[in-house]
Parts: C-alpha cells; sequence; structure tokens
C-alpha cells in the first residue's frame, strides 16, 4: 500500500486556478508534513519563480535552481514542516512525459541540498518524497500522484493517493530559547572562512538542543503518547472531513545537558571572538496523529533551523559590511524572526527582518519567494523584540558573565562522572532577540 497525501480545499482551488494559467509549465514545492503511517498533509503549494521570467519549457527547468528555492522556503517554514515534494502543472500530455526525468533528478537535488545545508544531521524519519502531476488537456483534467525513496538512489516511482478535504487540523507548539554562547574565529580572512568557524561554534550548542528534555505544558508525558489527547481533538463530520479547526497552542520547555567529557580539543590562531546572546521565539505546527516524540522533534528542529538561519543572513550582511579596513569592534543585532498568517493556507510563516529594514521588505519577500500576497496587518512584529544594546555593551566580556542554571524537580541529576549540568534554556521570559559581539574581526572577499 502506498502513500496518502491528504489536502486542504485551498490547496485544491489553487491547482483549478493554476489549470487556466496560459503558461505550458507551472513548477513548485509542496509543503507539509510526513508520518510514518504513511499519511501525508500537504498544507501548502509554492509556486518556483522563473529564472527567466518567462514561460517554462524541459530546458527551462534546472534542479539546481529548484533546490535553492527549497532552501529559501524551508527558512520560512515553522517547525513540523517542510519541503515534502514537487509539483507540475501541465497543459500538453506531451510535455508531461518527456519531463519525467528531470522531475525525479528535481526531487534528488532537494535533498541533496537540504542535508548538504544542515549544520548537525537531523533525523528524517520519512525519506519518501511526493511527485504531483496535474494535467489539463481540452476539457481532459487529470492528476497523478506518485512517492519516491531518496534515501535510495535506485528507487522508482511508486503510485500514492491524493486526497482532498475541507481543512487539516494542527495545534502549535512553542517555546523560547535563550542562548549564550562565544565563538573563536581563526585568523582566515573571508565569507567562507566565518560561516565556517560559526559552524563549527555552533555544533556543541546545537547538539546540545537536539539531545535535550523536554516538558508539554510543565508535565514529562511518554514519547509514544498522542500530542493533543482524543478529548480535545476537533470533532469530525462525515469520513475523511473535518468540520472544526480549532487550534491548541502548548507551551514547551527544554532542559539541555552540557557535557564536557570526550570533547576534541583543537589549537589554531584566533584573531575575534564573537558572542551570541538573547532568546528567540521557537514554534511548531503538529497535526492531529503527531506523537510527543514527534511535537519535541519538530520544535527542535524549528530552534536549530532558525539560529542557523539568522547566522546565515549575518554572514551576508557582514561580507557586504567593508568599511572598517582595520578591523572592529561592535554590537551586530542578528536579524528578528518576523511571524506572519498566509492567505491561501492554514499555517503561518516567518521570516527574518535587520533592525534597518521594515516589514515592506517582509511583504516583497514573502510574495517573491512563496508567492503569497501577505498584508501588513497579518504580520506579527511583536513576539521577539529588539534588544536592548545598552546592556550588551556592559556584557561584552564574555568571562565575566556565568551562565545562569535552574533545576527543575523533574529534572535527573546529571551524573557525577559526566561533569554535566542541566541548564533551562526556555524559560518564561520576554528576552531579547539573538545579537551578536564582534571583537576586531577584518573580512574580505573570498
Amino acid at each position: 500500500m502506498g502513500r496518502t497525501i491528504y489536502a486542504t480545499d485551498q490547496i485544491k482551488n489553487i491547482i483549478e486556478s493554476n489549470r487556466e494559467d496560459p503558461r505550458s509549465l507551472n513548477v513548485g514545492l509542496i509543503v507539509g508534513q510526513q508520518n510514518d503511517s504513511e499519511k501525508d498533509f500537504a498544507m501548502m503549494l509554492v509556486p518556483t519563480p522563473n529564472p527567466d521570467g518567462g514561460d517554462r519549457s524541459t530546458e527551462v527547468i534546472d534542479d539546481q535552481w529548484l533546490a535553492q528555492h527549497s532552501i529559501q522556503v524551508s527558512r520560512m517554514m515553522l517547525g513540523g514542516l517542510k519541503v515534502i515534494g514537487v509539483f507540475v502543472i501541465c497543459t500538453t500530455s506531451e510535455l508531461l512525459k518527456k519531463i519525467q526525468p528531470k522531475l525525479r533528478q528535481t526531487v534528488f537535488a532537494i535533498h541533496k541540498h537540504m542535508k548538504r545545508k544542515q549544520i548537525i544531521e537531523l533525523e528524517d524519519r520519512v525519506t519518501d518524497r511526493i511527485l504531483l502531476q496535474v494535467s489539463s488537456v481540452g476539457q481532459t483534467k487529470s492528476i497523478t500522484c506518485r512517492s519516491i525513496d531518496v534515501a535510495d538512489p535506485n528507487s522508482t516511482l511508486k503510485p500514492a493517493d491524493w486526497k482532498y478535504q475541507s481543512s487539516i487540523s494542527c495545534n502549535i507548539a512553542t517555546t523560547k530559547l535563550q542562548v549564550d554562547l562565544t565563538i573563536p574565529l581563526t585568523a582566515q580572512t573571508g565569507k567562507s572562512a566565518l560561516r565556517r568557524d560559526l559552524n563549527n561554534g555552533l555544533v556543541p550548542f546545537l547538539n546540545s538542543v537536539k539531545q535535550a528534555m523536554a516538558t508539554i505544558d510543565q508535565q514529562i508525558k511518554p514519547g509514544e503518547e498522542l500530542f493533543e489527547s482524543r478529548s480535545s481533538k476537533p470533532k469530525s463530520g462525515k469520513k475523511g472531513s473535518v468540520t472544526s479547526t480549532a487550534v491548541h497552542t502548548h507551551t514547551l520547555e527544554l532542559f539541555t545537558k552540557q557535557v564536557f567529557d570526550n570533547c576534541e580539543v583543537t589549537k589554531s590562531d584566533c584573531v575575534a571572538s564573537f558572542r551570541l546572546t538573547g532568546c528567540i521565539e521557537c514554534r511548531a505546527y503538529l497535526n492531529s496523529k503527531a506523537t510527543v516524540d514527534d511535537t519535541i522533534q519538530a520544535l527542535k528542529e524549528d530552534a536549530i533551523r532558525s539560529i542557523q538561519a539568522r547566522c546565515d543572513l549575518l554572514v551576508d550582511e557582514l561580507a557586504q559590511d567593508q568599511d572598517d579596513a582595520e578591523g572592529f569592534n561592535r554590537i551586530t543585532i542578528l536579524p528578528k524572526r518576523v511571524f506572519s498568517s498566509t492567505p491561501d493556507a492554514s499555517i503561518n510563516v516567518c521570516d527574518y527582518m535587520f533592525p534597518d529594514e521594515s516589514a515592506t521588505d517582509c511583504l516583497e519577500r514573502f510574495s517573491e519567494i512563496l508567492g503569497v500576497a501577505v498584508t501588513e496587518d497579518m504580520l506579527d512584529l511583536e513576539s521577539e523584540p529588539l534588544p536592548d544594546t545598552d546592556s550588551l555593551k556592559q556584557e561584552a566580556d564574555p568571562s565575566a558573565k556565568e551562565v545562569p542554571t535552574e533545576m527543575s524537580d523533574s529534572t535527573p541529576e546529571a551524573s557525577p562522572s559526566k561533569r554535566g549540568q542541566y541548564i533551562a534554556v526556555a524559560v518564561s521570559m520576554s528576552g531579547a532577540l539573538i545579537a551578536a559581539l564582534m571583537s576586531y574581526l577584518t573580512l574580505s572577499n573570498d
């Protein structure tokens, strides 16, 4: 038995409207959730913009271009959501047959780009990806859905069911993650060297987030238990449809375990220190079939993805700032996370905005990358306040500040042999966004 993909009526309307598009070929990404039970949920269709702005043809479908687009789309998704496949809408059956090999190649290219972009390896329990083909030739209209295992290069396309339902019920998990890191930077200059130093410095902390313990609504729950209790699920009408879309929000706390044994020590010449400090907002979407383990993993992945996205954007920003030829010592604010609802989907998305940017910049990126028309009143600009740079300057010496620890009655004590401790990194506080302290760093183009 193959996979079953449930899509909302909103997606159905989008597909129907795209069938009337005069272009011969429309290609894009499917965003949603996947489960071990072989039941997937398509939450959003994201059209991939054409490189030249014109009509697509077989030659124009560039798997690397779609893979790069998938990286940008993933950055705008909340935890629990990812690119689960590719869709194509075609007006000629001949062209649809010709592009089959290219579409298969595209799905694998997206998977490879995603894996290569990760600083630390994240668990991907479901490696099947969806290929949706919609044809509209004259009065004949058909939808063909298949899946393929991207972890197996020799995998073949398998049939899958594409079904519609009125809505997909989701719940939201949230937490606030406090970060306080100091990362040494080597004497090597250039954008790639800075990115490599930052990524290497982030690995221990991101691994601690990946291995963190978690409580849900201040309780420790069995991992195999459903995240949303049966009594709080929305009532169903006819089989295959949902009559209620009530969204429940739950607060999680993550407790990272800092262990210092078996750490590999390397010696290198360092010319700068990079300090990350502040608090970020993390959110994840979970469907009605999600377990407690699914929920915790989705929120951890959102935290890891968000930190990496901000650092990537900061490196790009610093690489363009070459005014200080002798180096500099300053506070640099990482981009804050901006959440937004979407008009044609039941999910929220996000963007990252630097202090010198405006809401208009976010609206343009939502339109260009996701193809959605978001208005300013749909933006949530207050979930992450900008940090107080004056207080950060007073704490410019990282060694003068101890990392606050908080032991919970439900948190097991760390083994003395491991010389570790549990640190509460998700606390009830209105902390500021991550900020970066640069010391005596000179950048030059690669």
